[in-house]
């Protein structure tokens, strides 16, 4: 009889990826009132979200949802999830939402942690700093900055917005 106690389960699982520790920070309830630019989607306008963000059973995707709404516009509601691909070395968050049908090009985002930042590309771009230990930062007050990007009808990459939320939850 072979003894098989000290052999790996075929059904263990690796742990969630250490990277996924930088988004510790975000972890709760954040609400922001800021103003769009003038853009490619028209003049700019008054944005409000409030945002929460868990970590599903396991600790492998972060679920953010939303509720924003810019200017007249119906609220944008929806669910992102974030995740680490050890592999690619990037983050990457892929989203459902009441405005549109999923599209993979529309639906997606692509991140990476690279000087001070940790920046995502997919429909926009935006950007969170880093502190020192490269988790996402909180600003000296608790708060926490986004910047945002729109890609303007001459492919480059144009300021847009920049939230500052607040925690409501503590």
């Amino acid at each position: 009889m072979v003894d098989n106690s000290s052999a790996p389960s075929r059904f263990e699982i690796a742990p969630p990826d250490p990277e996924l520790k930088r988004l510790l920070p975000l972890l709760g309830t954040w609400t922001t009132q800021e103003h769009t630019r003038d853009s490619v989607l028209g003049p700019g306008v008054p944005v409000t979200s409030t945002e929460t963000f868990r970590w599903l059973e396991g600790g492998y995707f972060l679920a953010q949802t939303y509720d924003t709404v810019f200017g007249d516009e119906p609220a944008q509601k929806g669910v992102n999830y974030w995740y680490s691909d050890p592999e690619a070395e990037k983050f990457r968050i892929i989203f459902f939402s009441n405005n549109g049908n999923f599209t993979e090009h529309g639906n997606r985002y692509e991140g990476e942690a690279a000087g001070g930042k940790l920046t995502f590309q997919g429909p926009a771009r935006f950007q969170y700093e880093l502190d020192a230990d490269g988790s996402i930062k909180l600003n000296a007050d608790g708060t926490v900055t986004v910047a945002w990007w729109l890609c303007g009808e001459d492919g480059e990459w144009h300021p847009w917005m920049r939230n500052t939320f607040t925690r409501t939850d503590g």
